[in-house]
């Protein structure tokens, strides 16, 4: 099951770099015509705002899953254990109350709006909506197994990692970012 997990979410960073590159291609492309020739690509801004539409989905999915998004957990930390565990897991339902919301929402719009399309593409408007109903399922999901296994107690909140800074993310051989200069006669 791990497997296709990892898969899954390999799949998504395979299609985050490949909207990235479409949109950067798409707008670059637009404005060397528009200078160069006078002209430009009819499609293209309706193509790389659905793009990044899709790249925000899907990055958000990925963040999920490393817990990358803001959050601070210094009052987590300061709780006792069965307070602290109680808070951690009314979060997680709150923010699947949120994901279930969104994704009645994103359902609800793309049936909505299959019939009606863009201007200059002629696609159907539910491919704006079709990512968040990806980005629900996946968060659904995601949110409900570590709720549970937090619940269950496979998920230990004293060495659990709830947020991560963002140096955390960097490979270990990566460069760090400097640390600011002490401003003179001002000590740590």
């Amino acid at each position: 099951m791990q497997k296709l997990v990892d898969l899954y979410f390999q799949t998504l960073k395979a299609a985050i770099a490949l909207l990235l590159a479409v949109m950067v291609i798409l707008v670059f492309g637009n404005v060397v015509m528009r200078y160069a020739l006078n002209s430009g690509i009819t499609v293209s801004e309706e193509m790389s705002r659905l793009a990044f539409v899709w790249l925000i989905f899907l990055g958000a999915a990925l963040a999920l899953r490393d817990h990358a998004h803001i959050g601070i957990d210094t009052l987590i930390r300061a709780l006792p254990r069965k307070a602290a565990k109680a808070c951690v897991l009314a979060g997680y339902l709150l923010m699947l109350l949120a994901c279930a919301l969104l994704l009645q929402g994103g359902f609800e719009q793309s049936t909505l709006t299959w019939n009606a399309v863009t201007p200059a593409a002629g696609i159907s408007m539910s491919w704006f909506m079709i990512p968040v109903v990806i980005f629900s399922v996946t968060a659904i999901l995601l949110l409900g197994a570590e709720a549970l296994a937090i619940l269950t107690g496979r998920i230990d909140l004293s060495s659990a990692v709830l947020v991560q800074d963002s140096e955390d993310l960097l490979p270990p051989d990566a460069a760090r970012p400097a640390e600011p200069p002490v401003a003179a006669g001002l000590g740590r």
